[in-house]
């Protein structure tokens, strides 16, 4: 078997990781505003509570990248990502229980407490969910078999999001005191993520072709580079839109079936299981119009797909009805999930041929820090409109809720994401590795590895 092509227990090997890489990433992205706002109800205001989450995505301006970075010039006999990851493991599980457990009897300790344990949190889920995430690329030059590990990537990710925004709010909705809830909520999901990621560890090897061996750059002269390709910055643009969209949306919705719909947290976590309904048949939907029509394009009409199902927010008044645009939406959200690793895979070749280097750590951590810049930016979104619509964490149901408050909620879910959605088209048409610019790219980087390994 070649080089490029990997066997399928090999593939699932590799796939099982996104299981608890997307459930804690999307757990955290859903429950932690609505967490310290609504159900604990911290001792802070809408925007402290943004501004805390805020210092936790600037830290990963820093944190992402220079792990990445790290990882490029690691020499080891496990590779360059696995020693991380393996160190990783144990503190991650500890520190997805402590995010959950802050101090509430005075706002000081709490913000101290918040900022530590978000801070530590974030460096170990980057060491062993960023880093298991940079393998992706060298797995397979063959852009078909890249589709297929990506397909198997969504397929066990759609177990993770039904963990990450099912299953998990369920826990935590289980018992009385949220703070035991989540904190067991939290213990489980470090657990299973860690799990996750041993058949990584066990059965996947790193390529030996793809040590960096030249005079190690400082980590700004790799991001100078990294920021100087066209197609990267790009596709950054893509992502971080595509992501602070379905940020602001997946962050917001407990605050919409609670204050909007009067659905408490069992209800609503039930609801959001159904919207795989529709994503688990569409990824397959999406995998074929990407044969067909190619990544780039099958990416731009997901997109548009996905803003078709978030104005329909506007029609919502019952469960009937949310649960009606929750299937709608789940046929682009498919795609939004599907293509990003691809193309950035993509991008990763290209910098291969300028660069003579495989610097996955670097790109997938520059794209890390926007994904989680975005979430952060997404939360500050959350607590503005709070402020500005007046929204009452005591008075969050039906019957308080004034016509300025409902306003606010579906303006947060129906038109600030589309605005970045739209904006994101844009980025994605003027990006330029597709068609017969990503054929050449992949031919020559095949007859550069075969250089490389003779």
């Amino acid at each position: 078997m070649s080089e490029d092509k990997l066997s399928t227990g090999k593939k699932i090997s590799f796939a099982l990781g996104n299981i608890g890489g997307l459930a804690i990433g999307q757990s955290s992205i859903l429950l932690l505003y609505s967490y310290y706002f609504l159900y604990l109800g911290i001792p802070l205001s809408p925007i402290g509570i943004s501004l805390i989450l805020v210092v936790y995505g600037v830290w990963d301006a820093f944190n992402e990248p220079l792990i990445g970075h790290l990882s490029d010039f690691t020499k080891s006999r496990l590779g360059r990502r696995k020693p991380f990851i393996l160190i990783g493991l144990i503190p991650l599980i500890i520190t997805s229980v402590l995010i959950y457990t802050p101090p509430i009897n005075n706002s000081v300790l709490c913000t101290i407490y918040l900022i530590i344990i978000l801070v530590l949190y974030e460096t170990f889920v980057t060491m062993v969910v960023t880093l298991w995430y940079s393998l992706f690329p060298e797995l397979s030059l063959d852009q078909k078999e890249r589709l297929v590990i990506s397909r198997f990537l969504q397929i066990f990710g759609i177990f993770g999001l039904i963990l990450g925004i099912g299953i998990a709010p369920l826990i935590a909705g289980s018992f009385s005191d949220p703070l035991i809830g989540y904190s067991l909520m939290g213990l489980i999901l470090g657990a299973v993520t860690a799990l996750s990621m041993l058949p990584t560890l066990i059965f996947i090897k790193e390529r030996k072709e793809y040590q960096i061996t030249e005079k190690k750059k400082s980590f700004f002269e790799s991001m100078v580079i990294a920021l100087k390709n066209k197609s990267f910055r790009y596709f950054v643009l893509v992502q971080f839109l595509l992501q602070l969209s379905y940020s602001v949306v997946l962050s917001g919705l407990p605050l919409f079936f609670e204050g909007l719909l009067g659905l408490g947290t069992m209800e609503w976590s039930i609801q959001l299981l159904f919207i795989f309904l529709t994503v688990i048949p569409s990824l397959f939907l999406w995998v074929k119009i990407a044969d067909e029509q190619g990544t780039k394009k099958a990416l731009f009409l997901s997109m548009i797909s996905f803003c078709i199902g978030l104005s329909l927010i506007f029609i919502i008044f019952n469960s009937i009805m949310s649960l009606i645009v929750l299937l709608i939406t789940g046929v682009g959200l498919a795609g939004v999930m599907l293509f990003p690793t691809i193309l950035l895979s993509d991008v990763i070749d290209e910098d291969q041929l300028i660069t003579n280097q495989r610097r996955e750590g670097i790109f997938n951590g520059v794209s890390g820090v926007i994904v989680k810049l975005s979430n952060a930016i997404s939360w500050l979104v959350l607590g503005i409109v709070i402020e500005l619509f007046q929204i009452d964490r005591n008075n969050l149901n039906p019957a308080a809720l004034t016509f300025l408050n409902a306003l606010g909620l579906r303006i947060l879910l129906g038109v600030i994401p589309i605005m970045f959605v739209i904006l994101g088209l844009y980025c994605l048409y003027r990006y330029p590795l597709a068609g017969k610019r990503l054929e050449e790219v992949k031919e020559q980087v095949r007859k550069l590895n075969l250089e490389l390994i003779k």
